[in-house]
């Protein structure tokens, strides 16, 4: 069996949902997803060049000689958004020999440890949908749009505190996820700061005391039983991130994620004199991002993003580091069904794993992007089967009546 192809396609969502597909000379192929990143399709094609001939039946070898093609060009051992690609090539390649064999992709894994993967509604502010550029801008995706054209909008950086935040809706929605079978919530926390001004990372008594009023509204709405996180986006700097943690403590968060940049020096000076846990590793990558957070005592909890971090077994990786550290497990996750459910296989193979991230809520045509029609989240998880590969199939024709501009949709030409 030998590779024939690497072929992409890329859906306007919420955000970019990049896919990447593994052909091979058998006509047997495996599906994965990459985190966006401006210019990954690109990216995940020239790469894909480098495996065109080999044999995908050696996925960590594989993965080796991808990692090693991107090390002279920024991409090292600490970061490199050609990550995000190499990690969507390798959940292919795992799905594509989960086929191969008959299995799903926890065996090659290692074994589920569980079949039902727990996961946590994004709420983002308790407001409705918002969809990303890869540049971090606000846009109307075509789809949505009057004019039938994406329309770009502002830096997200620069007007996400802008926006209409309400301690009520928050709660309407929290509410609303509980009913629906999620045991575990997350809320942005930091948009509710909205006295700051420009790039400053201080906020005011005032902002304090309505970050705490939502806490304990949420708390009291949703019960002791719900775990309910809070993230703050890097916003802010150590005493700040310290005197957020008090004023939200009383409600007794699962955690407090990303209080301040992802450095181990400043996470380790939150963590060691927060009253409630933290939470942070969306933005690391490979095991030697997680080891010096871990040996530093930074985090309570690990987050690495699966379609980001270096792949399906590299997360597992983590995982298994961060599990020696008597560290829970609980992946970020932006993803389409697909990139969720090779996420779940992941939790399944690891003791420690906590809950898994469901961004899509407020996508109306997230769970109709895999064929079969079986809901991917009941009651709150994502249920493991024995079906081969990761267990999903994308719906083309729904990916093509999504498709970004100007993007194949694998081997077919732009749809517009």
């Amino acid at each position: 069996m030998r590779i024939t192809g690497v072929t992409t396609a890329v859906v306007e969502a919420n955000f970019d949902y990049t896919y990447v597909r593994v052909l091979t000379d058998e006509g047997l192929f495996g599906t994965g997803e990459c985190f966006p990143t401006p210019g990954g399709s690109t990216i995940v094609r020239q790469l894909g060049q480098l495996l065109v001939g080999q044999d995908p039946r050696d996925p960590v070898p594989l993965w080796r000689r991808l990692m090693t093609s991107v090390s002279g060009t920024g991409s090292s051992t600490a970061a490199g958004i050609a990550y995000n690609a190499i990690s969507g090539i390798e959940a292919a390649l795992w799905d594509l020999n989960g086929k191969r064999m008959g299995e799903p992709v926890v065996r090659l894994l290692g074994g589920a440890h569980r079949r039902e993967v727990a996961v946590y509604a994004d709420l983002h502010g308790g407001t409705e949908l918002h969809s990303i550029t890869p540049l971090m801008q606000y846009r109307r995706p075509f789809w949505l749009s009057d004019s039938g054209v994406t329309e770009i909008g502002g830096f997200y950086w620069e007007e996400a505190e802008a926006e209409a935040t309400s301690i009520e809706a928050s709660v309407a929605r929290c509410v609303e996820a509980v009913a629906a079978g999620y045991r575990f919530v997350k809320l942005d926390l930091d948009v509710f700061s909205t006295s700051r001004e420009g790039t400053s990372r201080a906020v005011t008594a005032g902002d304090l005391a309505r970050m705490r009023e939502l806490a304990l509204a949420v708390r009291e709405s949703v019960g002791p039983d719900v775990g309910v996180a809070f993230d703050c986006h890097w916003r802010f700097d150590v005493m700040t991130a310290l005197a957020v943690a008090e004023a939200v403590a009383p409600a007794r968060p699962l955690w407090l994620e990303d209080p301040v940049p992802p450095t181990p020096e400043a996470m380790a000076a939150v963590t060691a004199r927060s009253p409630v846990p933290t939470a942070t590793g969306e933005n690391g990558y490979l095991v030697e991002g997680f080891e010096a957070l871990l040996q530093a005592r930074a985090t309570h909890i690990v987050t690495p993003d699966v379609q980001k971090a270096g792949g399906m077994m590299e997360s597992l990786r983590i995982g298994e580091l961060a599990a020696r550290y008597f560290a829970p497990f609980a992946p970020h996750c932006i993803a389409s069904p697909l990139g969720l459910m090779a996420a779940a296989h992941v939790c399944a193979a690891l003791p420690n794993h906590l809950c898994l991230e469901f961004h899509g809520t407020d996508v109306p045509f997230w769970g109709d992007l895999v064929a079969g029609g079986e809901p991917v989240i009941r009651g709150g998880s994502v249920h493991i089967t024995d079906a081969p590969g990761v267990g999903l199939e994308l719906d083309l024709e729904v990916v093509r009546r999504y498709s970004a501009p100007g993007e194949p949709v694998f081997d077919a030409p732009p749809v517009r």
